[in-house]
């Protein structure tokens, strides 16, 4: 929250104490330390919103089979040290594991800065649509897709 460039999340709202323990005991949700210190975080399941089987992937992949990475963020004070590329692989190391077809993400208009690292990663752009989380209500995502 307050960077330049973020994911329009509210500290205390999302992600929320809930959602995390949530994600902590369904064994999804993936942290990376560094100097003693949790320096990002994400949770990676096969959940998504109901937009994204409204998107035009690059790849034909029913649901439960493709893994969706959500709320990755990296803290301030450890952004362009690779912390988020590890993370993305690890979520695609996963999704390889699992058997699945693609891993997916969204990725809010307002953040669009963040897009370059998640190409050279190997991930394309394969459409923008207008979607409803309750956390941030209506807006602009452009979706992206790693094919496996």
């Amino acid at each position: 929250e307050g960077a330049p460039y973020h994911p329009v999340w509210k500290k205390g709202e999302y992600p929320n104490d809930e959602y995390l323990q949530a994600s902590i005991a369904a064994g999804e949700l993936w942290v990376a330390d560094a100097e003693g210190q949790i320096a990002a975080s994400m949770v990676v399941n096969d959940r998504c919103n109901e937009g994204y089987l409204k998107a035009q992937w690059a790849v034909e992949a029913a649901p439960g089979e493709f893994t969706i990475i959500h709320t990755l963020g990296v803290g301030m004070d450890f952004q362009r040290r690779g912390i988020g590329s590890a993370m993305t692989r690890h979520a695609i190391s996963l999704a390889a594991e699992a058997g699945h077809k693609a891993v997916r993400l969204d990725l809010i208009d307002q953040n669009r800065p963040a897009a370059p690292a998640y190409t050279k990663l190997g991930f394309r752009k394969c459409d923008t649509l207008r979607l409803y989380y309750e956390s941030v209500g209506w807006q602009i995502f452009h979706m992206y897709e790693y094919a496996l």
